[in-house]
């Protein structure tokens, strides 16, 4: 059934199913078939304060474990934290960008997420979402896949109230790891316009939060002349704002 118009702009739950189902359920990659096992020096290192963590089979969308500070993080119990949970809990307005970040992962980094490769990817991303009693708040996710000895592929999700930090309220992302920058292709974004391997290279520093001054320091070059390409980066792409200028960058695989 394709997603009515209202599913498309605003991607719910039956968006992100199909999503991974059509991706990770039709990859290589083997589902979760070992033990779980969390020791209470993990949950005494990693389960306190503002954050919690779970464990997740994204190719089955089955949740392995949820972690007990969930309830005081985000009000559920553990075992109401499931995946379609976790992605109905989005803000309406961040759904969308969201989403095409999702794509964006899955799309570039196909072969590590489906286990034909060991590269190490973690996606961190910021958003808005619901507590149980529906009041929004600010979190960050992180996700990294890891294999496990018994077989299959597990992913550790830890999600953060960040409402403490005054970051606004727009959707922000970083991809760490996956290729190396040297093995970007060129991009043509509207077929005019080629986005150059240096303009890639900027754009990635811009996603990791880089000042002008600091890409400048790691690429050898003038600061004059990372303010140009940024510039000419807002041209072709069509964008005003680094926002938008990441998002369009996100969905069309220029980083």
């Amino acid at each position: 059934m394709e997603p009515s118009n209202n599913e498309a702009k605003t991607p719910g739950a039956k968006s992100w199913e199909k999503l991974f189902m059509e991706t990770l359920g039709r990859s290589s990659r083997k589902p979760f078939r070992g033990t779980i096992n969390v020791c209470d020096q993990v949950l005494e290192l990693f389960d306190n304060a503002n954050q919690f963590f779970y464990l997740s089979d994204y190719s089955s969308l089955k949740m392995l474990y949820v972690s007990p500070n969930i309830f005081h993080v985000l009000g559920y119990q553990p075992h109401e934290f499931n995946f379609r949970t976790l992605f109905e809990m989005i803000h309406p307005d961040d759904r969308k960008p969201v989403f095409e970040v999702a794509k964006m992962v899955l799309n570039r980094e196909m072969t590590y997420i489906s286990g034909d490769t060991h590269r190490h990817v973690v996606l961190f991303i910021s958003y808005r979402g619901a507590r149980k009693s529906g009041r929004f708040t600010r979190i960050s996710l992180t996700i990294s896949r890891h294999i496990d000895p018994e077989g299959g592929v597990y992913d550790l999700g830890v999600i953060q109230d960040i409402s403490h930090v005054r970051c606004g309220t727009k959707v922000t992302f970083a991809l760490l790891g996956g290729r190396p920058i040297g093995e970007l292709p060129a991009i043509v974004p509207d077929g005019r316009n080629t986005i150059s391997k240096r303009e890639q290279e900027i754009i990635h520093y811009i996603s990791k939060g880089y000042s002008s001054r600091k890409i400048a320091n790691e690429l050898n070059i003038s600061e004059h002349t990372v303010n140009t390409h940024r510039k000419n980066i807002f041209r072709k792409t069509g964008t005003r704002n680094l926002v938008d200028m990441l998002l369009y960058s996100a969905t069309n695989g220029i980083i």
